[in-house]
């Protein structure tokens, strides 16, 4: 029997067989989305596997409390090459610098012990690549957006006394539904 280049563990493909009604209704909502905002242009193709991936990782934060390295590592190499075919090297090169920024910044928050976990740092490369490559802006207000949409839902889990498994939160689904927002408002 051949073996898959990417190894799941066995928690992390139960919940991608168990959710994958909720994974896959996540992506086509997003990706109507999408494709009604910005049509059939060049990026596209990237935009969809970003979507798709961000569904995955999100419904996968949310059950195993972390961001599975066989889902986030092979997004890199891939999400770099579909990139390439817009042909915009200036977009490009903002999108490279921004993924190393990105991660850099949440690899310190991470390595800090500050609530961000190192799942967290490399979704943050993810986001930073497709993100940044759209603007700065669009990538500073990703953050921003996913830093405040967290921090309120912290305060509402505090406020109503229902943080679960020791009151932690995970963070992905935030800054992975930040930057699918933000690509939807920017377009491509």
């Amino acid at each position: 029997m051949r073996k898959s280049p990417i190894h799941l563990d066995a928690d992390t493909a139960g919940v991608l067989r168990r959710d994958r009604v909720a994974i896959t209704a996540g992506f086509v909502v997003y990706a109507a989305a999408l494709v009604w905002r910005i049509g059939a242009q060049a990026v596209l193709p990237a935009l969809l596997v970003f979507g798709l991936l961000a569904a995955a990782l999100v419904v996968c934060d949310i059950r195993l409390l972390r961001l599975p390295d066989a889902l986030t590592l092979p997004g890199y190499p891939l999400l770099a090459a579909l990139l390439l075919i817009p042909l915009d090297g200036d977009a490009y090169g903002r999108g490279l610098i921004a993924m190393a920024a990105a991660y850099l910044v949440h690899l310190v928050l991470a390595l800090a012990g500050v609530g961000v976990g190192l799942g967290d740092a490399k979704a943050a490369g993810l986001v930073g690549l497709v993100v940044g490559r759209l603007s700065w802006a669009a990538l500073i207000q990703a953050l921003v957006l996913a830093y405040v949409a967290v921090g309120l839902f912290a305060v509402v889990l505090a406020v109503t006394r229902r943080a679960g498994r020791g009151g932690s939160v995970p963070f992905g689904p935030f800054l992975l539904g930040a930057a699918l927002v933000v690509i939807l408002l920017h377009g491509a």
